[in-house]
């Protein structure tokens, strides 16, 4: 298994830096910057396993779904609005970042939101690249910087326009949701105005579209 030592690991992380000298990198479609290995959210978030070979052995009986698929590998991230559920445990959570911090809230849903953040066109279908790293290919045109809302069966375009509900996903106000007031443009940036209990300005690219998101 790949190691890095825990001084060196990113920061945001949930680990004590002078504890046990290695933790896990990650494996897979997730940004290190972005998300943590599934090893660190069951033993350092949850505290539910107190060593590798434990989370090892809750991942191998299934009992890590991110997204409604389940983890194959201890390795493997769980990070921004990724839904992790814990079914033995009747426990779902859903990924926000917080300042520097990674923080994994207690849901009563498993819709998920992904922010298209490029795509192509092949001969037949789109292929849409995610925030978090994955593809999703269909015949139906969406645009980039929109939101697709995956409910069950169902997937749900979300613009990212004025009058949105959004969410914060990087930057100094990250973690935060309000509307989506104007939208500007300075050369080749844009930025968003978002109202919630104040008002404040953050480049369109942290911005998600949602609906009706619960953030505590």
């Amino acid at each position: 298994m790949t190691h890095q030592k825990r001084l060196s690991a990113p920061k945001h992380y949930p680990i004590k830096r002078k504890d046990n000298t290695y933790v896990s990198t990650i494996k897979g479609s997730r940004s290190s910057e972005d998300a943590i290995p599934v090893v660190l959210f069951l033993r350092d978030v949850l505290e539910y396993a107190d060593t590798e070979k434990e989370a090892k052995e809750i991942v191998r009986k299934g009992q890590v779904l991110r997204n409604g698929e389940p983890v194959r590998d201890i390795k493997e991230g769980v990070g921004i609005l990724d839904v992790v559920e814990l079914p033995e445990a009747e426990e779902i959570y859903r990924g926000v970042r917080r300042g520097k911090y990674i923080e994994f809230l207690p849901v009563d849903e498993k819709r998920v939101f992904t922010k298209i953040v490029d795509k192509t066109v092949t001969e037949d279908e789109f292929v849409y690249r995610l925030h978090n790293g994955e593809n999703y290919r269909s015949g139906d045109e969406y645009s980039t910087g929109n939101t697709l809302l995956f409910n069950k069966d169902k997937v749900k375009e979300l613009e990212l326009e004025e009058g949105s509900e959004v969410l914060v996903i990087k930057g100094k106000h990250s973690g935060k949701t309000g509307e989506l007031e104007e939208i500007t443009q300075r050369g080749h940036e844009k930025s968003g105005k978002v109202k919630n209990s104040e008002t404040f300005e953050t480049q369109l690219e942290n911005l998600v579209a949602v609906e009706e998101m619960e953030v505590r």
